[in-house]
């Protein structure tokens, strides 16, 4: 499994929905939110096999303007070798 950096922005006007909806899904939890200093994104990491799968955390209605991001964590000797 991969592990995905997950950017979710969104309005203010849809806020109280994307949460509420986010909630329903499971994934409320799993995410930060930046909403209550006015800046409409949620910021999450999920395991998942794939960007597609990764993006099920994130309500429908705004998983088109989200993103997924593999991320990985580097090892002190992958770095040395640099």
């Amino acid at each position: 499994m991969t592990h995905f950096l997950i950017e979710s922005p969104h309005t203010k006007q849809d806020c109280a929905m994307i949460v509420k909806e986010t909630m329903a899904i499971g994934y409320l939890t799993h995410f930060y939110w930046g909403c209550k200093t006015d800046d409409h994104r949620a910021w999450a990491i999920i395991e998942a096999e794939n960007e597609g799968e990764a993006l099920l955390s994130v309500p429908s209605l705004i998983r088109n303007k989200s993103k997924a991001i593999p991320i990985v964590h580097f090892d002190p000797k992958e770095v040395q070798m640099w």
